[in-house]
């Protein structure tokens, strides 16, 4: 009766195995961080009335969660960009993760690849970090990221020339002024922001529409293929 349940825990967990990984993703950090204020509220002690002397680790729960707005609309385009390029990224994982093209699969995973790299780096300002306090040049993370696409396009060249790449290099272009605004200085007083924070936005846009086409016609395609 054990060695049967043990054997269908396997296959379970052998069947889910990236459901379940996704979920101990979230939860391995939440319960690291859940000792971490376990032992810190224990090593500072506790008052008579049994509470907390010192906020400790529970200060630092309370800033992790904390919404970083005085205002509602506070930086509400930069969130809103944030938001736009979580789309491109599960709409190549997801069309890869069905699609029997070898090439087309291997280009989606690693487009989104570096679309996810990008979204991390601009969600916790990862370059800005590496600048200030590392004094890590702007530059070479920039240069990173476009050697990265670079190479990409370079190998999948043929594959991307069959796909809606127009709009692929709008928004590449959109994407290439944003970053060349942060490095030149632009007169106006609105102008510089426009550059940097509006063409991204708008880039990203295009960039959706992109991976959007793309997916459509080749699930499309897909489906044909399978009713055929």
């Amino acid at each position: 009766m054990l060695k049967s349940w043990y054997r269908h825990l396997g296959h379970v967990i052998l069947t889910h195995r990236t459901v379940l990984l996704l979920n101990l993703a979230v939860i391995l950090p939440f319960t690291l961080l859940t000792g971490y204020i376990k032992l810190s509220t224990l090593l500072n002690g506790y008052s008579a009335g049994r509470t907390l002397r010192r906020s400790a680790g529970i200060e630092l729960l309370i800033t992790l969660f904390s919404e970083p707005y005085t205002i509602p609309y506070e930086g509400i385009l930069t969130e809103i960009s944030e938001i736009i390029w979580c789309f491109p990224i599960a709409l190549c994982f997801f069309t890869a993760s069905v699609l029997c093209h070898k090439k087309l699969r291997q280009y989606l995973v690693c487009l989104s690849i570096l679309l996810t790299l990008l979204l991390i780096d601009d969600a916790f300002r990862i370059t800005l970090i590496l600048y200030f306090l590392l004094d890590v040049p702007k530059m070479v993370t920039y240069g990173l990221y476009v050697g990265i696409g670079v190479a990409i396009a370079t190998y999948f060249h043929r594959t991307i020339l069959q796909t809606p790449y127009r709009w692929l290099l709008l928004a590449t272009g959109l994407m290439a002024i944003s970053a060349i605004a942060d490095f030149v200085p632009v007169p106006g007083i609105g102008t510089p922001i426009m550059l940097e924070d509006g063409t991204k936005l708008l880039g990203l846009v295009n960039l959706t529409i992109y991976v959007w086409r793309l997916a459509q016609s080749s699930l499309r395609a897909f489906s044909q293929n399978a009713t055929s």
